[in-house]
This record gives structure tokens, C-alpha cells and sequence, in this order.
């Protein structure tokens, strides 16, 4: 596992550094404003879904023109099923780009089902659980050559299971775990433009220690490396462009059930239903963006994701296939965010997501 990671490490800080030095400018943005979007869904596992999403955009030094403009939203969901998630999150830029910090907080009550192989009653392969979790996290980042950024992140997090096995309850279905890590980030980051990229690439590589020294109850580790590259089609405009983007989501050591990966998200649209998890998710995909008409635009993706005890199970995993597409309409031209909803369909599954801003942002 070490060795894997030394490597692919290396080999994709080679390819962002030779893409960093051609990197093109980050262009000066002065507006602010704020975004939101209500969010009215429905899906198998959580019914009826209801919430809204708002994020204020923001300089936090306007005589700055070269950090990007920083951003502050909160999120509120709640479903048939009686899940909800609140969180806040800010996104700061300043110092002439020097410094980026990412904070969250949040609290979340999530009803939904784990899949099993070997079912252990007549009711089916799907069971449900219930997680109820607090969590905080802040990652700070300085520039330290060219376009390249580092600095540490750390997560604190308990959290309760309430697990549906037949058969099981009170404490035998209960199970009560406090994940917190402490690691580095490295990012290059070459893009034009933060929230809406037309060129240039971001590579992200994170570690996640987790330690009883750190009042975690499990020790474990996890890497994740995202590499997103994008492509500007037309010379005069923008109103073409081809996102591609690689992620390994690597967890190994002594695993908890909560701090393994759903298939799903960004990283694969197109699986909601929670089937898919494992220690290790990998995944490709490409998504290509067309604005036909002034502020309104749509986006075709395709994709394959495989989850993993280990990377040596790949070869006799399932390929987890993911495609759909989605409309855009531009609410703030200053900012360059847009809005809106994408439908994925899996293997066995869908998905419909609303959004504020574009896939593959992070």
C-alpha cells in the first residue's frame, strides 16, 4: 500500500508540474454575491427530500485582485425518511492567494441501508442503520512554489450507528465510534478559475491519520488523491468545455463501518441506494460542459467506479458504470456559479443531485 501511493503520487505531481508551468492566470474577479438554490427531490432509499442550499460569495480584501474570490454556505436537508443534514462551510482565499483555509461544521441524523452478499434472513440483502454525527473540520494551506499549496488538515468526529439486523437490539445494535485524524494536504493548482475552470488542472493529494492520541477509537489511515484535468474546446469562448477527473478514496488498517466509502457523489453519479461500499473507492470519469444559449447550458458525464477491500481485488471486481446529464443556468456571470440538477443512472441504481457550482470543484 505504501508503495502504491509513493507512486501514484510521484507520477501525477510529475504531470501537474509540467502542466504548472504553463499554467494560465487566474483572472481578476471584484463582484460578490450569493447563490441559492431550494432543493425538492425524491429517491428509493429516502423518499421525499426538501432543502435548500445558499452560499455568499465574497472578497475579503477588495483592493486583492489576485485571490479568488472566498465563499460561506450553509445547507439544510430533510427527508421522508426522517434523515436531515445541517452544515456550514467557508472556503477563504486572501493574501494574494498566498493562504486558502477550508473549514465545516455540522451535525447529521442519516437513515439509510447497507447491502450484504449473504443475506441473513428471508427479508432481503438491503438492512437498515441510522447514523447520528457531529463533526468538525479545518484544513489551512500556504503557497509554497509556483502554484503548489500545503499545510495540514485535521477532522474530529463521534458518531452513533443504529444498526436494523434482525433479531438485534438495545446495545447489540449500537455502535458508537469518535474518528479523528490529523494529516497534510498538497494541492497544484493550475485552473483558470476556481469555480468554473475552462483550462489547467487540479491535483489534490490528502492523508487522514486516525489515532488514539488524538482521541480517535480506531487507528487506521486513508489517501486521497483527486486529479482533475480541464480542456477549453473553442479558442474564442467558453461555451465548450471537457472536465476529466481520477480519485482514489484508499482506507487500510483496522477499517470502521463508518469509515469506509459509499459509491456515489460527484466522484460517480448515478448510485444513491448504498449497495456499493468498501474500504477503497476508485474512480474515473469525464464530463463535457456546453453553454447553448446565453445563461443556460447542460452537461453530459460517463464514468466507472470499482469498491474494495484492497487494490489487488480490482481485477475480480464489478465495474460500476455511471452516466447521465444535467442543465446549468448561470445565476451569478461574475462569479461564473451556476446552478443546477444532474440525473445519473448505475448498475441497478440512479441518482438526481441539485447543485450550486460544478462537479469536480474539490
Amino acid at each position: 500500500m505504501q508503495k502504491f501511493i509513493a507512486l501514484i503520487s510521484l507520477f501525477f505531481f510529475a504531470i501537474s508540474f509540467a502542466n504548472g508551468q504553463k499554467a494560465p492566470a487566474i483572472k481578476k474577479r471584484q463582484k460578490t454575491g450569493i447563490a441559492a438554490i431550494p432543493m425538492i427531490n425524491y429517491n428509493r432509499t429516502q423518499g421525499i427530500v426538501a432543502g435548500a442550499l445558499v452560499t455568499g460569495f465574497y472578497k475579503i480584501n477588495k483592493k486583492d485582485t489576485i485571490s479568488p474570490s472566498s465563499s460561506t454556505g450553509i445547507i439544510g436537508i430533510y427527508t421522508e425518511q426522517k434523515s436531515y443534514v445541517f452544515m456550514t462551510y467557508s472556503q477563504l482565499f486572501f493574501a494574494e492567494d498566498k493562504w486558502r483555509i477550508l473549514a465545516a461544521a455540522g451535525t447529521v441524523d442519516v437513515n439509510f441501508q447497507f447491502f450484504l452478499d449473504n443475506p441473513s434472513s428471508s427479508t432481503g440483502n438491503f438492512y437498515d442503520y441510522s447514523t447520528k454525527a457531529n463533526l468538525v473540520m479545518l484544513q489551512v494551506q500556504r503557497n509554497i512554489f509556483r502554484r503548489i499549496y500545503f499545510g495540514p488538515t485535521t477532522t474530529l468526529m463521534n458518531s452513533t450507528t443504529t444498526f436494523g439486523f434482525p433479531g438485534a437490539s438495545g446495545e447489540d445494535s449500537v455502535h458508537r465510534a469518535d474518528l479523528n485524524d490529523i494529516g497534510f494536504v498538497i494541492t497544484n493548482d493550475t485552473r483558470d478559475h476556481v469555480q468554473y475552470p475552462t483550462r489547467g488542472m487540479f491535483l489534490n493529494f490528502k492523508n487522514q491519520f486516525y489515532r488514539n492520541w488524538i482521541g480517535s477509537g480506531y487507528n487506521f489511515e486513508r489517501y486521497l488523491v483527486t486529479y482533475n484535468q480541464f480542456f477549453k474546446l473553442t479558442k474564442e469562448t467558453e461555451k465548450k468545455i471537457l472536465a476529466m477527473r481520477a480519485s482514489f478514496n484508499l482506507a487500510s488498517g483496522n477499517v470502521p463501518f463508518e469509515g469506509q466509502t459509499v459509491v456515489g457523489g460527484d466522484d460517480i453519479r448515478g448510485y444513491s441506494q448504498g449497495k456499493y461500499r468498501n474500504n477503497q473507492v476508485y474512480t474515473l470519469q469525464a464530463e463535457y460542459r456546453w453553454n447553448f444559449y446565453k445563461r443556460w447550458g447542460m452537461v453530459a458525464f460517463a464514468g466507472v467506479a470499482s469498491a474494495v477491500a484492497k487494490i489487488s481485488d480490482i481485477p475480480k471486481s464489478d465495474i460500476l458504470p455511471g452516466i447521465g446529464a444535467g442543465f446549468r443556468f448561470r445565476m451569478l456571470p461574475a462569479e461564473k456559479i451556476n446552478i443546477g440538477v444532474d440525473y445519473g443512472v448505475g448498475k441497478d441504481d440512479y441518482s438526481i443531485t441539485f447543485r450550486i457550482g460544478e462537479s469536480f470543484g474539490r
